[in-house]
């Protein structure tokens, strides 16, 4: 674990090549395990959201980095507001973008709502839930946004499966109940 740490602190050109790849390799599972719960038809796909998040990574990344948790942490943040801004810009899109209303015919069906606005409707309440229970905010954006197991996200919370179990229900109620409350 220290290892990881101490190459991502590394400043030297000459950083370990295979310490690169197991980390690549961490991110894009944790991508992809992300974008399969996708709609079809993305122009994102893992591999491009991984390259994003390194990027936003690289230009926002601390001095140092404490941890691999920390790290992760920012991944996946990063990943999420990745996925937010693409489902704004669909919806943006879907709204017309600034093209001119047309008139609604009454006799088409209507579409059943989106995953984008699930995206956008966790993102944001998922503020309001940071302030009540940071734990719990973190452990929504690590297995909403980052993909990440209980058994993952307890090992980079430092804590027990059985408590990030717990934390999730609770957390999927707070976020059920919340989201209800915004429309």
């Amino acid at each position: 674990m220290e290892e990881v740490t101490r190459w991502l602190n590394s400043a030297d050109a000459s950083r370990d090549e295979e310490m690169f790849a197991g980390l690549y390799a961490e991110l894009h599972r944790i991508a992809r395990g992300r974008m399969a719960s996708e709609r079809a038809g993305q122009t994102l796909n893992a591999t491009a959201l991984v390259h994003e998040a390194w990027l936003r990574l690289e230009r926002s990344a601390p001095d140092e980095w404490r941890d691999r948790k920390q790290f992760y942490a920012a991944a996946a943040e990063a990943m999420r507001r990745i996925l937010v801004e693409g489902a704004r810009r669909r919806l943006a899109a879907k709204r017309g973008g600034g093209e001119e209303a047309v008139p609604w015919e009454d006799d088409l069906p209507v579409a059943a709502p989106m995953a984008d606005e699930r995206i956008l409707g966790v993102h944001d309440v998922l503020d309001q839930l940071e302030a009540e229970d940071e734990l719990n905010a973190r452990i929504v954006k690590l297995r909403f946004f980052g993909g990440l197991t209980n058994e993952e996200i307890a090992a980079l919370l430092e804590v027990s499966v059985t408590t990030i179990k717990r934390r999730w229900v609770i957390a999927k109620v707070w976020l059920y109940e919340a989201l209800n409350r915004q429309t």
